[in-house]
């Protein structure tokens, strides 16, 4: 999958899917009472591509002992220079992470949660709920 500029931040030119594998380990009718969902983004390598950068990342999700979805992927970036700091310590530079991270999961949060309901996994966000008011008598 290709997402263009028009969904990103300004920094953010693409993001791109390069590989998605979901699994479910347990029967579709195994229904736990509770499931502890854990998603986990890991930046594989950064690379220089002219005046860009290349950022190639994994996004795992796991839905205890239920399944598990996986998603590999590179973004491409156009700001701050993210080489001193990856060569470094392989981390990326404070005042790029939060763009880069936030690209990368708000994308990969996405197809996440359209994979686990193919697999009909829980959805990795909570669920929007409806509570009726108590009825109220008067104003304010």
């Amino acid at each position: 999958m290709h997402i263009g500029n028009h969904a990103l931040c300004t920094m953010i030119r693409d993001i791109e899917f390069t590989s998605m594998e979901g699994k479910r380990f347990s029967p579709v009718d195994f229904r736990p009472q509770e499931v502890r969902i854990d998603q986990n983004l890991t930046i594989v390598d950064v690379r220089r591509e002219g005046e860009n950068f290349r950022i190639f990342f994994k996004f795992i999700t796991t839905f205890s002992g239920m399944g598990s979805i996986n998603i590999e992927g590179d973004l491409l970036y156009n700001g701050i220079d993210l080489e001193p700091a990856w060569k470094k310590d392989k981390s990326i530079a404070e005042a790029a992470a939060q763009e880069i991270q936030g690209s990368i999961f708000a994308a990969s949060t996405v197809e996440t949660i359209l994979l686990a309901r193919d697999l009909r996994l829980p959805p990795p966000l909570p669920m929007p709920t409806i509570q009726k008011k108590k009825d109220i008598i008067g104003f304010g």
